[in-house]
């Protein structure tokens, strides 16, 4: 993945690019991995801690690479930087839909992308 900010002045490069990396695989945890499964019979919440729950971890995603473009913000704050918190997670999600759709025909529109939203979708594209 490639992440490309125009984030203003970045006042610590290496932070600023962990930063975005973690937003990035926030990002394609949220397209394929992270889902709040509710129990509607009796009204909780199924996955509630974090042991039961999955999240991509930096081994899932080796190939990830942030450019941020030169410039500077005079209107933003006094130090003319902005804020890159959630910057890389913007994009990240529909990326990933994207591909899946690049890759296969198929456009799944519920996250998280799961290989029977898949097939569901390509059994109805054939139909």
């Amino acid at each position: 993945m490639l992440a490309v900010c125009a984030a203003g002045r970045i006042l610590n490069p290496k932070t600023a690019r962990s930063q975005v990396i973690g937003a990035m695989t926030m990002g394609v945890g949220a397209a394929l991995m992270e889902d709040l499964v509710i129990d509607k019979r009796h009204g909780f919440f199924v996955n509630h801690d974090l042991a039961s729950y999955e999240v991509p971890v930096h081994a899932d995603i080796p190939h990830q690479d942030v450019i941020f473009l030169d410039e500077t913000d005079p209107i933003s704050s006094p130090m003319k930087a902005k804020g890159v918190g959630e910057l890389g997670i913007c994009g990240a999600g529909a990326a990933v839909v994207n591909a899946i759709y690049n890759a296969t025909g198929a456009r799944i529109r519920d996250f998280p992308a799961t290989p029977d939203k898949l097939l569901a979708t390509l059994e109805a594209l054939d139909s």
